[in-house]
């Protein structure tokens, strides 16, 4: 039983002073009582540092109410304390040797208190005392050895470890994912990145795969055996290999939990010699071995238009700057206003060797994995979709650009899959698509970040490519260059203006990018009626040979028959529903 969360709020002066957990005095039940000082945010800090003790405190004791050490080490908290210090025994703890039995002591308490950092108040005597253990430790293992040789239990090389190793390898794996969980990279809400939690999840998967054997069983050749199984693609839950990423990633995985097992004074595992050195190259089957001089598909400017005739505006804004900046869901998801530059000149454009204009507009940002500086022009159609997310964002009170019409992110990093809500806007998008167009290539969201920078690779540079898709340094060939060097922005802004034409069949698709009204028929069935009212068909004809009934043949008509003083500004469209936004 643990104390209930409660609000922080301060007493008539200002002060935080809530009651956690219980102690008994004279066999009285009590709240004691913690002054946490009287900045909020600090004290919220201190408060919860506390609550994960108790529970640490009534887990290890079995009851509702604070050891006296725990009480203690929770006052040193309360006093914003955010390193315990141990100090030596007394001679009123009756201990037989004070000196031996100290690292033991603390040993036990950081067991015990995981969340607490607990460190030595006499350094010089914890370390004396941690040599004198290791020195009975290795005199005790010998002891054993002598006797288990003389009564036969060891044969040929095998022997008891000259070190104590203790734990299990599942045990390590679940102090590994703890770190994770204590020491991993959070969101401003204090939860883990989806990064972090993949990396959780994939811990649980090595623990699903591997048996729980004995640390001090775990050489060099049953680590070798781990990574070989995952090199070799091991079967799914579904009973499919394992893909080539998802099995280098857990490959990743293995060898930074080595790497921290070997570093943890939490186990005294020593990473074996020569596992560094070990292949990781994970196997490609013959299947997937392409004999091809194009191993990237992406959809062509005549697919793209396509495409971009069954968007609503907001998908269409999506589909530009996807495909003007080479971005995907987690680029997208995290673009804001202050991002963009419209309709001004480029500040550097002398420096940068380009002309510049007011007509110019530019987005510049970082890309969210590496922070490596980013910027690209915007094509003028790409330039006035952006206008209008900037009003449609101001509307919804956000700084976010692509965003659920409830101001919600749809890239939203509290989820196991970030890019679901890009992913699902897409394959609606695509399943309009193939109403009218049967066996149109269905490719992931992520091809629109592949299209420019493929583009560029072959008709201008590799490194313009890797410019355009932020990447740390577009000469591989010298990576101190941009040490003594400005990366050639000016020649990549140059590209996109002439690139544009390329991309030209996609902006001619639509009349209207701004038209929002929703469509109940494929885009194929209302093209074809508009064609035929052009040629003066029947309405009965038309219902006929397009499968629809008289009255959608003549709201077609209503709609395709310009009204006086009618027009269409590129303000006051709002995208609709959360499932189209």
């Amino acid at each position: 039983m643990t104390t209930r969360q409660r609000e922080l709020k301060p007493d008539p002066r200002g002060w935080y002073r809530p009651r956690i957990g219980w102690v008994r005095w004279d066999g009285t039940p009590t709240q004691p009582r913690f002054n946490l000082g009287t900045d909020r945010k600090e004290a919220e800090r201190r408060y919860a540092k506390i609550q994960e003790l108790y529970e640490e405190n009534c887990r290890v004791n079995g009851e509702d109410q604070w050891s006296p050490r725990a009480l203690s080490f929770a006052r040193e908290l309360a006093s914003g304390k955010k390193v315990v210090e141990y100090p030596p025994p007394s001679e009123e703890d009756g201990l037989e040797d004070q000196q031996l039995e100290y690292a033991q002591m603390m040993k036990v308490d950081q067991d015990r208190f995981p969340s607490l950092q607990i460190v030595p108040s006499d350094p010089a005597k914890y370390a004396e005392s941690v040599r004198l253990n290791e020195t009975l430790i290795t005199s005790r293992l010998r002891e054993l050895e002598a006797e288990m040789r003389e009564v036969g239990a060891l044969v040929g090389k095998s022997g008891v470890p000259d070190r104590l190793v203790t734990g299990t390898l599942h045990e390590a794996l679940d102090a590994y994912a703890e770190s994770v969980r204590r020491d991993g990279a959070k969101l401003p809400s204090g939860e883990l990145k989806p990064y972090q939690r993949l990396r959780i999840t994939k811990v649980e998967r090595l623990k699903r795969e591997h048996a729980d054997v004995p640390l001090h069983s775990l050489g060099h050749d049953q680590c070798a055996s781990m990574v070989h199984f995952w090199r070799n693609r091991p079967p799914t839950l579904r009973g499919t290999p394992s893909s080539r990423d998802d099995s280098r990633h857990n490959i990743g995985e293995l060898f930074r939990f080595f790497r921290w097992l070997d570093a943890t004074s939490q186990f005294q595992w020593t990473m074996p010699r020569g596992l560094t050195s070990l292949s990781r190259r994970v196997e490609k089957f013959d299947n997937e071995k392409k004999l091809s001089a194009v191993t990237k598909a992406t959809y062509t400017p005549e697919q793209l238009a396509v495409i971009n005739r069954h968007a609503n505006p907001f998908e269409r804004l999506a589909l530009y700057v996807g495909l003007n900046c080479a971005m995907g869901a987690a680029e997208l998801g995290r673009l804001v206003v202050a991002d963009f530059s419209l309709r001004s000149a480029h500040p550097l454009a002398a420096r940068l060797g380009i002309d510049s204009t007011d007509e110019d507009s530019f987005l510049s940002c970082l890309r969210p994995k590496t922070e490596v500086f980013g910027e690209w022009l915007l094509w003028s159609e790409t330039a006035e979709m952006v206008r209008w997310g900037v009003e449609r964002a101001g509307r919804l009170g956000v700084d976010l650009l692509f965003t659920w019409d409830t101001g919600e992110p749809i890239y939203d990093e509290d989820l196991q899959n970030p890019q679901a809500g890009f992913a699902n806007i897409w394959t609606r998008l695509l399943d309009r698509v193939r109403k009218s167009h049967l066996d149109f290539p269905e490719l992931p969201f992520g091809t629109l970040r592949d299209t420019l920078p493929d583009l560029l690779r072959r008709d201008y540079s590799d490194d313009l490519a890797s410019l355009c898709l932020a990447h740390g340094t577009p000469s591989k060939a010298d990576s101190l260059l941009d040490c003594y060097s400005n990366k050639p922005f000016g020649r990549l802004h140059q590209a996109m203006r002439q690139v544009r034409e390329h991309f030209a069949p996609v902006f001619a698709a639509v009349r209207d990018p701004f038209d929002d009204a929703k469509h109940y028929l494929p885009v194929a069935v209302k093209e074809r009626i508009a064609e035929l009212l052009r040629q003066n068909k029947g309405t009965t004809e038309i219902a006929r040979e397009c499968g629809v009934s008289r009255m959608t043949v003549l709201r077609e008509k209503k709609k395709l028959t310009p009204r006086a003083g009618a027009g269409r500004g590129t303000s006051g469209h709002q995208a609709s529903g959360k499932a189209h936004p």
